[in-house]
C-alpha cells in the first residue's frame, strides 16, 4: 500500500523507496487505518509542493494532524484516561 501511494508522487525531488523504508512508521503514525495513510501522505505532499521541498518526508508526515481515532491511539495519555 505504501510502496503504490508512494509511486503516485509526483515530486521532483522526493526518493524512490523513502517511504516503502517508513512502513512500520507510517502503519504505527495511521494506526493502520488506510485512510488516515492517505491523508497523511497527500497532506504531506501538499506541504512539499507548497514549501518547494518537492520531498516527503517523517518530519513532514508527523506534521499532518490525523483524524480523532488515528490521534486518540497515539496518544498513551489519552489511551490510559479512557480506560
Amino acid at each position: 500500500m505504501v510502496a503504490t501511494l508512494e509511486n503516485t508522487l509526483l515530486l521532483h525531488d522526493h526518493p524512490p523507496g523513502s517511504l516503502t523504508k517508513l512502513d512500520r512508521y507510517l502503519h504505527n503514525r495511521a494506526d493502520g487505518m488506510i485512510g488516515a495513510l492517505s491523508h497523511a501522505i497527500r497532506g504531506a505532499a501538499i506541504d512539499a509542493i507548497l514549501s518547494g521541498t518537492e520531498r516527503v518526508t517523517k518530519e513532514a508526515i508527523d506534521a499532518i494532524p490525523l483524524d480523532h481515532a488515528a490521534e486518540t491511539t497515539r496518544n498513551p495519555l489519552h489511551k490510559t484516561a479512557m480506560r
